[in-house]
């Protein structure tokens, strides 16, 4: 979702189709759309969140820009050393997740500004195979860099944890109880997804007190 405009036609049918959601939105209002640039930095900083919470992704992705400035070059990120991306925080798999992309891109074999052209499960094929990346990181990068409008992140921990809450579920749904219940939002799961996060942020865990990190499932090693 691109543009508030689209997402709040897209908000108003969820609200109309199903009344938990319109109850989520009458609880917190309605989301902000929020965009990333496409590319391989964009793409890099996902990797970068996977399984910390956002406090900590951004504090790691703040070093990363620091030593590699805003828009990280891919040969660069393909040649640094072990130290200097440890240095920016990153864990030993991460630094092998972000040097193996960057070599993909750098190397001429993954043309990640051409995904934007392609249709969602094309560019799931083309990132899929790559070390680390796996459907909640595709998922993400459709999202947020791509404004695809129905994609629903199963493996995102605290859209489950949301999930549990809105459908009063007595623990959180695994990954395909959660394509289940997302099936009736198609084709605008993107602003359910944007919808559920902000009722998990503003009431979910205000109930709870305990936050959710960021998750990647299906994530190859």
């Amino acid at each position: 979702m691109r543009d508030a405009d689209s997402l709040t036609d897209a908000l108003a049918l969820l609200a109309e189709r199903d009344p938990r959601l319109a109850r989520a939105l009458r609880d917190v209002g309605p989301p902000e759309p929020r965009v990333r640039e496409a590319g391989f930095g964009t793409l890099l900083r996902v990797i970068v969140d996977q399984q910390v919470s956002t406090a900590a992704g951004a504090a790691i992705w703040a070093k990363v820009t620091t030593a590699y400035g805003a828009a990280p070059d891919p040969a660069a990120i393909a040649a640094a050393t072990d130290e200097a991306l440890t240095a920016c925080g990153l864990s030993k798999p991460k630094r092998r997740y972000a040097v193996a992309l960057a070599r993909e891109v750098a190397e001429g074999r993954l043309d990640v500004d051409g995904l934007a052209a392609l249709p969602d499960d094309d560019v799931r094929r083309a990132l899929l195979p790559l070390p680390g990346i796996g459907p909640w990181t595709v998922d993400i990068y459709l999202m947020f860099a791509l404004g695809r409008p129905d994609v629903w992140p199963v493996g995102d921990l605290a859209l489950q944890a949301a999930c549990a809450g809105l459908f009063e579920l007595p623990k959180r749904p695994d990954a395909a109880t959660l394509e289940v219940l997302g099936e009736g939002w198609r084709p605008h799961r993107s602003a359910a997804s944007l919808l559920l996060w902000r009722w998990y942020g503003g009431v979910l865990k205000n109930r709870t007190g305990a936050g959710i990190p960021m998750t990647e499932s299906g994530k190859k090693t």
